[in-house]
């Protein structure tokens, strides 16, 4: 079934809150604090010096500037955090059908941004970043979809590698502040984790892009300072990440793979799970979802990613005809289109 076209009052009122949340990610790093430019290979990158503390001032990666960076940096000189506006806002959207994550879900989601984890190219995968997918795109979405009870996070290893910035705690500390019954599962090497679980089974994993031929066990990631699976195709989800307001409290502002890899994606791992896994038939129901969406939204950028996925290789190709074939016709046809 095609998702309906959310009202333009909604959409507008989902820029508004990205607009604040975005100023407030900055204006959190205090009076005082000033923001640098700086060059690399011909690109500009920005940096926030926070007031001295401790007789250090610590310096924090923003971001590659663009126009919509330098407007947010220049709203953060200006204004204050309005965190009661936005609640009313998350409320607002919340009302009007916008999916929102389960309260844990929530709350493990704003210590990470908190603590700085999106700010540094980490993202929100999985069906967790899908339900941010229907107020960036003005859609409804099946609540069938939206289920789930764990969370995905994960950084392309070549951006945690460039950083010069990284969390200040471990992976596990931060998680402890939304529930402090966190713990480590650790792997063959008791000294490395990538799942963090609690005692009643939710659990968080951290993924990685795969650096070679064969899958690692896992990899580093000195940015988000824990250990993270590497994963194929993970390459093609996590480049161009966008940000997106997630409904919990008074919004936290989160990266996501763009939602037209999404739906590609979710075609390739589809066809890459077994007979029995349930995660099958919700991977090709959020394809079929995003489809609908992006030909009536953004129908360059479906066109864009399914062609750069069918040319990355015959396997690329063989995953995507066999997941297509079980697409309905509608879906099909907008995406062959």
């Amino acid at each position: 079934m095609a998702p309906q076209r959310l009202p333009l009052a909604i959409h507008t009122n989902v820029a508004e809150l990205l607009d604040q949340l975005r100023a407030a990610q900055i204006t959190a790093f205090g009076d005082g604090a000033s923001f640098l430019r700086r060059e690399r290979k011909g690109r500009y990158y920005w940096y926030v010096r926070s007031p001295q503390s401790q007789g250090e001032r610590r310096e924090r990666y923003l971001g590659l500037e663009t126009p919509e960076l330098l407007q947010t940096i220049e709203q953060a000189k200006q204004v204050k955090s309005a965190s009661e506006g936005r609640r009313m806002l998350v409320r607002a959207l919340r009302a009007a059908g916008l999916h929102a994550p389960d309260n844990r879900t929530g709350r493990v989601l704003q210590v990470l941004a908190g603590a700085g984890a999106f700010r540094l190219r980490a993202a929100v995968v999985g069906t967790v970043a899908f339900q941010t997918y229907g107020s960036l795109l003005g859609f409804t979405l099946p609540s069938t979809a939206v289920r789930t009870g764990d969370l995905d996070i994960a950084q392309d290893y070549g951006i945690s590698v460039a950083l010069d910035d990284g969390l200040d705690q471990t992976f596990r500390e931060i998680l402890r502040g939304a529930d402090p019954t966190f713990s480590a599962v650790p792997k063959l090497d008791p000294g490395k984790s990538t799942t963090y679980r609690t005692p009643d089974g939710y659990a968080v994993d951290v993924l990685t892009t795969s650096r070679h031929a064969g899958d690692e066990v896992s990899s580093r990631l000195e940015a988000l300072n824990t250990d993270a699976t590497p994963l194929r195709f993970l390459d093609f989800l996590l480049r161009d990440t966008v940000e997106a307001a997630v409904l919990h409290g008074d919004g936290v502002l989160v990266r996501v793979p763009a939602p037209a890899r999404y739906a590609v994606h979710k075609l390739i791992v589809s066809r890459k799970r077994g007979q029995a896994n349930p995660k099958r038939r919700k991977d090709l129901e959020q394809a079929e979802t995003l489809i609908h969406a992006l030909a009536q939204e953004d129908p360059f950028a479906l066109r864009e990613a399914y062609a750069e996925a069918r040319e990355r290789g015959e396997a690329w190709r063989e995953l995507l005809d066999q997941a297509v074939s079980l697409l309905p016709e509608p879906a099909r046809v907008a995406l062959e289109a």
